[in-house]
């Protein structure tokens, strides 16, 4: 495979430049071995294509990396935009290692830490939905009603709606699920999808709102959080943490125990519950 491979780069590199996806087909095989990873680190590339308009390979320079990170900041959280520079990061330098850029590009790196849990208020829920162009702010309703991510939503298809579920059958974590649907979220499905989006254009109108909103400068205020919306008014309504992993699609508990906090009123309640329960001396009443 590997002398293959080196037939293919020398001929594409002798007869004519290559663009950034048709570098990806060419490698990804040899760079992500899993199906699961591969399928990740192709969805990161190709948002940077889309972004960058699928720029031939030896023209990159560090300017287009920040500019796709500046595009995929306002939507994902810092250490998913490090996960996803980090695939086109290995992809280029694959194509530096074998002469086909000249000089790597230098890429910005975030720091993970200390990093929140940011959920919309009804409040705000109900002015982002106002403000976002019709589309927009239906594709949003829905994330928020199904705790769906972007790009399963964005695929989704007529078909896939069934009854009072959302049939997904490739998901992040290459398990397919069925997400349950309330009432709203059929009538926004069955009038929405599919969408007609791309990135670009959800960057544009997320960006637009989030200023009039005085978000600007809240780094959280993102399109994921949408996500951490459902899964927190799931939680506060069940109290039940593997249902909500279930409905998120989380392959791991531990990565659904992130929203498992707790708000000021409800610490209040429990003072309540404790009181109720015990006497003063914390013998049984």
């Amino acid at each position: 495979m590997g002398t293959r491979l080196q037939r293919q780069i020398a001929a594409a590199t002798v007869t004519r430049p290559m663009t950034l996806m048709e570098l990806v087909k060419m490698a990804e095989e040899r760079l992500w071995e899993s199906k699961k990873h591969r399928d990740q680190c192709y969805l990161a590339v190709r948002d940077a294509a889309t972004i960058l308009g699928n720029p031939l390979v030896s023209e990159i320079t560090t300017q287009m990396i920040d500019k796709v990170i500046e595009a995929l900041k306002p939507n994902y959280r810092p250490a998913t935009v490090n996960r996803k520079m980090m695939a086109l990061h290995t992809l280029l330098n694959f194509a530096f290692d074998r002469e086909m850029i000249q000089k790597m590009p230098k890429f910005q790196w975030f720091d993970e830490d200390n990093e929140r849990i940011r959920w919309l208020s009804a409040e705000e829920e109900e002015q982002l939905l106002k403000l976002l162009p019709p589309d927009l702010a239906a594709f949003c309703e829905i994330l928020i009603h199904t705790g769906m991510r972007r790009g399963e939503l964005l695929s989704l298809k007529p078909e896939q709606i069934d009854g009072d579920y959302a049939r997904l059958w490739r998901t992040k974590n290459g398990k397919a699920r069925s997400v349950p649907l309330s009432p709203r979220a059929k009538e926004l499905l069955e009038q929405w999808v599919p969408f007609d989006m791309n990135l670009t254009y959800m960057n544009t109108e997320w960006n637009k709102v989030r200023k009039a909103m005085g978000m600007k400068n809240d780094r959280n205020f993102v399109l994921h959080m949408l996500r951490h919306t459902t899964a927190t008014r799931w939680l506060d309504a069940t109290s039940n943490i593997v249902l909500v992993q279930k409905v998120l699609g989380h392959a791991r508990l531990e990565t659904t125990m992130r929203y498992a906090h707790t708000s000021d009123d409800q610490l209040l309640q429990g003072v309540g519950l404790v009181m109720q329960k015990y006497d003063k001396n914390g013998v049984t009443a």
